[in-house]
């Protein structure tokens, strides 16, 4: 039986567009939603934000979800991965014109100038460039609606099959635009409209304005040739796995290491010849550490290369900071947290309070969690469940599905 998305997109390669009804929960739009508008907010007054796979965990593991994946999938195949992701924001205070055009630029990790790639622009602090026309043809984006979008509210209008005709100087814009009809993409919340980057496409300015919040994700299943590599989709994956592993196991997983684990198999042989040389103790001291620092780092903001075991909380935050942000530490951490100070007496007076180091916080949270910590480390050899749910949790795979033999990159999407 054919489903409606399937019909949906039954003739997408010949129009260039497609439009999904209903396609994604109401739950998973409100986990969505809450997140924009937190994104957003941080932004300022800027009327969209940009990099959202970098800045977003939510953003990220959505974009990765195995029912946006297939959107994307059928339309590049079964290698298309995320590289890109935008917020636009229209709204009565900020409410513009679009005109007609392609979207003609990508962005890149670092800039080389190779031929075919140019001009060369930057935005929001990252190298973009326009590529040759046949790495666009093989891209796709994903407009996923955060509210109702009609056409009195902007909604997006395009030129069905010009994506056809690669790209168009501008006077050919004018004339395919006035010589073909044009279709008003109208959408309601949590539907999500398919289109290719080539498309003519415009955007109204709205003649009845309200939030019309889109979250636009762009897909490739190709590599960038002389060393260009995709700006949003270099090595976030991996660095984010490793922390988790780190965490989970009590480990420090020097580069050198990360680099040589290409399989699920080979990580778990590594973390168990390295758990063997550790003493339970040990383990669950290391693990706490590396737990509170990634805690530190989500809700603080504070630098991985600024916290080690001997660093003093007083010296990289100020102690009303702290006051403010350590409830949502010990929330983030899932752990009872002691205070961050301790009182010091001299000859019975009491003087100003010293910071604990990040040592002492973790010998405490080993006290205060003695109970949780060690029933689970009296479980026995678990490390193949462990690593299966970081994998499943980090990487958005059913659980279960993980085989020893799998490669991060090429079966799991690792990049």
């Amino acid at each position: 039986m054919v489903s409606a998305q399937d019909r949906s997109l039954a003739n997408f390669e010949q129009r260039g567009f497609a439009l999904l009804e209903n396609a994604i929960s109401e739950e998973m739009l409100a986990s969505l939603t809450t997140e924009l508008e937190s994104l957003h907010e941080r932004e300022g007054s800027s009327p969209g934000v940009r990099s959202l796979l970098r800045k977003s965990k939510i953003v990220r593991s959505f974009a990765r979800s195995a029912q946006i994946r297939t959107i994307a999938a059928q339309a590049l195949g079964q290698n298309a991965r995320p590289i890109k992701a935008i917020l636009f924001d229209k709204s009565p205070e900020s409410n513009w014109y679009v005109t007609w055009h392609q979207d003609l630029t990508i962005a890149v990790e670092e800039r080389i100038d190779i031929p075919g790639f140019s001009p060369w622009s930057t935005k929001d602090g990252m190298p973009h460039v326009q590529p040759p026309a046949g790495i666009l043809e093989h891209m796709v984006a994903l407009r996923v609606h955060i509210d109702p979008c009609g056409e009195d509210n902007g909604a997006l209008r395009v030129v069905p099959e010009s994506h056809n005709l690669g790209i168009l100087e501008p006077s050919r814009i004018s004339e395919f635009r006035d010589n073909n009809p044009h279709v008003c993409c109208s959408a309601n919340r949590g539907d999500i409209l398919v289109m290719r980057p080539l498309i003519l496409h415009s955007s109204p300015k709205a003649t009845n304005p309200a939030h019309r919040r889109v979250l636009h994700i762009e897909f490739t299943a190709s590599e960038l040739p002389g060393g260009l590599k995709w700006a949003e989709a270099s090595g976030l994956e991996g660095v984010e796995l490793i922390l988790a592993i780190e965490e989970e196991f009590g480990l420090e997983i020097p580069n050198r290491d990360a680099e040589r684990i290409i399989t699920v198999g080979e990580a778990y042989e590594y973390i168990r010849e390295k758990l063997a040389n550790t003493s339970p103790e040990q383990c669950v001291s290391q693990r706490l550490f590396y737990k509170l620092r990634r805690s530190l780092i989500k809700v603080l903001g504070l630098r991985r290369q600024s916290l080690f075991p001997a660093t003093r909380l007083g010296e990289i935050m100020d102690q009303q900071e702290l006051e403010k942000g350590w409830p949502y530490v010990e929330l983030c951490a899932e752990l009872n947290l002691p205070d961050f100070k301790m009182p010091q007496h001299l000859f019975g007076w009491r003087q100003e309070d010293r910071m604990l180091t990040l040592k002492e916080v973790v010998a405490a949270m080993v006290a205060l969690n003695a109970n949780k910590l060690f029933a689970d480390a009296e479980r026995g050899d678990r490390i193949w469940e462990r690593l299966e749910g970081v994998i499943t949790r980090q990487l958005n795979v059913l659980p279960h599905s993980i085989k020893p033999e799998m490669s991060f990159s090429r079966d799991l999407g690792v990049c």
